[in-house]
């Protein structure tokens, strides 16, 4: 799996890399707190700027445009979410294994970053053509991760699955279900999630009928 999100050319008046790199940084953890809380539209350039310490002008010396913020604000957050799917699931050989460690450490990014989530899913529309299509290219990545898994266990004869990339698209959507239904789930816990949900996939897509995966 690519662990570098497609990067989006942002217009800047400084060229010390090191030193957008910091104040991009600076400028994402302010805009994140802001567009989770009061969304992307209602939040202004100006108040990112107060929230991470700068003034106006010199903010628009690290961006030309507020989709550029949008942008190192989900460049953030899907980076951060290949970092982890990777830790969870390195030196697992076994396919039904990997994926449910996928699967439970996907559910719980979503259950940590559940305002985060529902910015990604509401504001893309906000982002202009090229960086709609980097953010394109990051979905297919995260895609791509979950389509490995199954096509190593379809090899290994362990899935029964005939579209493993229709079926790695609906996990992931599957996935997301936890924060964009939950006020239809109070009351569940992200335990009881984590064992619904990868009971139901991974018995689902189970070759061997013999072979299931009990609940704990």
């Amino acid at each position: 799996m690519a662990t570098d999100m497609p990067q989006k050319d942002i217009e800047t008046i400084v060229k010390d890399q090191d030193l957008i790199g910091r104040r991009h940084l600076q400028i994402c953890d302010a805009a994140l707190k802001l567009f989770s809380r009061k969304g992307f539209h209602r939040t202004t350039v100006r108040e990112i700027a107060e929230a991470c310490g700068l003034g106006i002008g010199t903010l628009y010396s690290y961006i030309k445009t507020k989709e550029d913020i949008l942008h190192l604000v989900y460049r953030r957050i899907l980076e951060s979410f290949e970092a982890r799917m990777l830790e969870a699931t390195r030196g697992i050989q076994d396919p039904r294994l990997q994926l449910k460690a996928a699967l439970e450490e996907t559910l719980k990014i979503y259950d940590e970053c559940q305002d985060v989530v529902l910015l990604l899913y509401q504001e893309s529309h906000a982002l202009g053509r090229q960086g709609l299509q980097g953010l394109f290219e990051v979905d297919r990545t995260y895609v791509g991760f979950f389509r490995e898994i199954l096509d190593r266990g379809i090899r290994a004869g362990q899935f029964a699955v005939k579209e493993p990339h229709l079926l790695a698209v609906c996990i992931l959507f599957l996935c997301a279900v936890w924060d964009l239904k939950r006020w239809n789930l109070q009351g569940y816990t992200l335990e009881t999630v984590i064992e619904s949900l990868t009971t139901l996939i991974l018995n689902g897509i189970s070759a061997d009928p013999l072979v299931k995966l009990q609940p704990q």
